[in-house]
């Protein structure tokens, strides 16, 4: 039998250079935050719920190649995993396995946590870092019998950049006992960095995956930079993908780590998007292009009959010659008229990778948009037009400029025009319990510290504005917002007291500011931490808007 090592991470101090992101504190910071099993805190259909703040929370560290376990760092509360020590790249594997449980109280079941993970080998991604499942478990997982369950991991280019996975449990492990979950890191030639926190497995169905908000209106934008958005991923040979990777979307069919290239070509493909009464529409994005062979290798292409069962066939190549970069910082971009014969209806666009497997490109991709009108007027992925620019009208006393305020229209697990970093720090749900019309976004609360609901990034004139919306749920929470400076992330505003907030009736909340000057930012609700002084619970929030008065 391979020898394995039990490890004991929750004793191991570990030295971290990543922080979190946090808000102004809401003053318990020597509160312990409430383990799984607190009988004064039951949730009906939660199986497993660990914070993994503190303690690995009835969790094992599991270490069957090395000796690299996940273990808790106490100062910024999450576990983390790695095997990259004194700037050497250690073979390791290492498991994160739960206590056994059972689901015969449940019909279907889901497991999500969030995570950061970085420096990992993009084409390792789906082999490397698993959620896995057993039956037979028994202290050994090398002889236990294991279903992985792929979570489509991504990385970030930062340390405060969280990403929610949300996987449901396979149906053969549906009404058994003696089940256990556990995450699973794999190194070989190149260590990458994994932090998980705030793990749950619960009664239902994952939130729905893929894109669910149909045929896409101008202005559409997508980041790419913690997820595809409404674009997916189509292979047409070899093994690869388009993946996140640095804040782009990212194609390569070189590995470093082994350096082999392995022949490949890959399509990301946007939504239909409807240019239905529009005479004048165009394209633009950001690049980095290194290594080029052939231009054909990275193409923007359009069509308007895309067939997800071919979805080679049917395009017409839109760009030109792509600019080759020199390093990985500067940028490049595309801003490319779409003919006349395609006004007036709907079409899909597509970034077109390919390499042989002698040598190939690597091609990062990020703020995508379509808007109307001719090339030179692009609007900015993530923002609306400046309120106050010349050719634009400030914005009128009293009309909401705030996109999907009623939380009607999602993407998977995220309603348009909310959960983006840092001002999002929460796992966002789709809940029917709405304040008006069909839906409302749900805030989790945590108990290591404030989560917020975070929106996209707005540009304020100078002027008087009033926020208002309704919440639903046991406690309190502090409307304010994050401007950026330059670019950055500044410090938090927040209102400058809590609001009391009613487990059965929605509240109404308002919170006037002024904004001084032109600035951009995001707005953010805060949803306090859960405390035994001050208890607080998930929270309900509809019917968002930012009127100028």
């Amino acid at each position: 039998m391979k020898k394995y090592i039990i490890c004991l991470a929750a004793l191991l101090g570990l030295g971290f250079t990543a922080c979190e992101d946090v808000p102004a504190p809401y003053g318990f910071n020597t509160q312990q935050p409430d383990t799984p099993d607190n009988p004064d805190n039951p949730s009906e259909g939660v199986l497993i719920d660990a914070p993994l703040s503190s303690t690995l929370d009835g969790f094992t560290a599991v270490c069957t190649e090395g000796n690299y376990p996940f273990a808790i760092d106490g100062s910024y509360g999450y576990v983390k995993v790695t095997s990259y020590v004194n700037e050497v790249n250690n073979p390791a594997q290492s498991w994160l396995i739960s206590p056994k449980f059972s689901t015969k109280s449940v019909e279907k079941a889901h497991l999500s946590f969030e995570y950061i993970l970085r420096y990992a080998n993009g084409s390792e991604l789906k082999k490397n870092y698993l959620v896995r499942f057993s039956k037979d478990y028994n202290g050994d997982p090398t002889t236990a019998t294991w279903t992985d369950v792929p979570f489509n991991p991504v990385q970030v280019a930062d340390w405060k950049t969280w990403t929610t996975a949300d996987v449901n449990v396979p149906a053969e492990f549906i009404g058994e006992d003696n089940v256990v979950v556990a995450l699973y890191y794999k190194c070989a030639a190149k260590a990458a960095t994994w932090e998980l926190k705030n793990l749950k497995l619960q009664a239902g169905e994952a939130a729905a995956a893929g894109d669910t908000q149909g045929v896409r209106t101008l202005p559409y934008t997508e980041a790419f930079a913690t997820t595809m958005g409404g674009f997916k991923n189509y292979t047409t040979s070899g093994s690869g993908e388009w993946t996140i990777d640095y804040s782009t979307a990212k194609a390569t069919g070189y590995d470093n780590a082994s350096k082999v290239t392995t022949a490949g070509t890959y399509y990301l493909v946007s939504p239909e998007i409807s240019l239905e009464g529009q005479s004048a529409a165009h394209v633009a994005y950001e690049y980095i292009l290194c290594y080029n062979k052939a231009d054909e290798n990275q193409q923007l292409l359009i069509t308007t009959s895309f067939n997800e069962s071919a979805p080679a066939e049917g395009w017409t190549v839109l760009n030109g010659k792509h600019t080759v970069g020199s390093n990985w910082t500067d940028f490049s971009k595309d801003d490319i008229d779409i003919p006349a014969e395609y006004m007036g209806k709907k079409i899909r666009l597509a970034f077109r990778y390919n390499t042989n497997a002698e040598s190939g490109s690597t091609w990062e991709v990020k703020n995508f948009s379509i808007a109307a009108g001719k090339a030179g007027s692009t609007v900015t992925p993530g923002q609306p037009e400046t309120p106050d620019r010349p050719e634009t009208p400030d914005t009128p006393a009293g009309q909401n400029f705030v996109v999907n305020g009623g939380f009607e229209t999602w993407t998977g697990n995220t309603p348009e025009g909310w959960g983006e970093k840092p001002g999002n720090k929460s796992t966002l749900k789709q809940s029917t319990d709405a304040h008006t019309g069909s839906y409302s976004v749900l805030v989790n609360v945590s108990n290591s510290g404030n989560n917020r609901l975070g929106s996209k990034q707005y540009t304020l004139a100078a002027g008087n504005y009033v926020m208002t919306f309704w919440v639903k749920g046991a406690g309190q929470v502090r409307p304010g917002y994050v401007p950026f400076i330059n670019g950055s992330a500044g410090s938090y505003v927040y209102r400058n007291d809590y609001v009391d907030t009613n487990a059965s009736e929605w509240t109404k909340v308002t919170h006037e500011f002024t904004i001084d000057a032109p600035t951009t930012l995001q707005f953010v609700v805060m949803n306090p931490k859960n405390v035994a002084d001050h208890p607080n619970s998930d929270k309900l929030i509809d019917d968002f808007s930012v009127v100028k008065k």
